[in-house]
């Protein structure tokens, strides 16, 4: 006789969704909030700020890709060993994994962030803002970064066998795990990425591998649970 299959409802799920990122969001949100204050309120500073964006107006989109190779991926991978997470004999194609997902989200980012520049222009008023975190977190979020990092990470913690992942998901349980994830998502991007497009878009990459390298924890963490 088949167990019953849990209740479902979009309202209990935001509410884990908030429940378990309302803390880290809020430090996270406010270490974001902390630089953007001292990009623009401290000048003595700003020449630190401005050798990070030539580098990365140097580099292009190398930057990206390692940037967001090593803050989402190599960081999170040295945190997950060190608490245990990964199988002594598997940290290697744990790592190839984070390294790989995290090098191709770096460019993706990059490749929006740019392309937002040319719809919109790279001046942060209000509509600017508005545009590019409506872009970013509905259509992108949406239809690209979550439904990726659900099916890669799935993958992942199948011990890397397709056919593992699809045996033990219901139709039920991925949509959970993705209602989940992207409330998650949005708990910590939304105000995140409102300071992020408020930078000159050579620094915006840069921030936004700061706000990763937590959020790729929230996820290794979420969808392993």
């Amino acid at each position: 006789m088949k167990s019953p299959q849990p209740t479902f409802s979009i309202g209990s799920v935001c509410k884990e969704g908030f429940r378990r990122n309302r803390i880290p969001a809020l430090i996270l949100q406010t270490f974001a909030a902390v630089l953007l204050a001292l990009y623009f309120l401290v000048p003595e500073l700003r020449s630190g700020f401005e050798a990070i964006g030539k580098l990365k107006a140097d580099t292009g989109i190398w930057f990206a890709l390692v940037s967001t190779a090593f803050f989402g991926g190599f960081i999170p991978w040295i945190v997950m060993v060190q608490r245990g997470r990964i199988k002594k004999g598997e940290r290697t194609k744990h790592l190839l994994f984070f390294l790989g997902f995290w090098a191709l989200q770096g460019f993706m980012v990059d490749q929006l962030y740019t392309l937002q520049d040319e719809w919109f222009g790279s001046e942060a008023t209000l509509r600017v803002l508005l545009l590019k975190v409506l872009v970013d977190q509905i259509p992108f979020n949406l239809f690209w970064a979550t439904p990726n990092s659900l099916i890669f990470y799935g993958w992942k913690n199948a011990d890397f066998s397709w056919r593992k992942l699809w045996q033990s998901h219901s139709k039920q349980s991925f949509f959970q795990k993705y209602a989940t994830i992207q409330i998650s998502a949005w708990v910590i991007w939304i105000p995140a990425v409102l300071m992020i497009y408020s930078l000159p878009p050579n620094l915006q990459v840069p921030l936004f591998n700061l706000v990763l390298c937590f959020f790729s924890l929230v996820l290794a963490f979420i969808s392993r649970d």
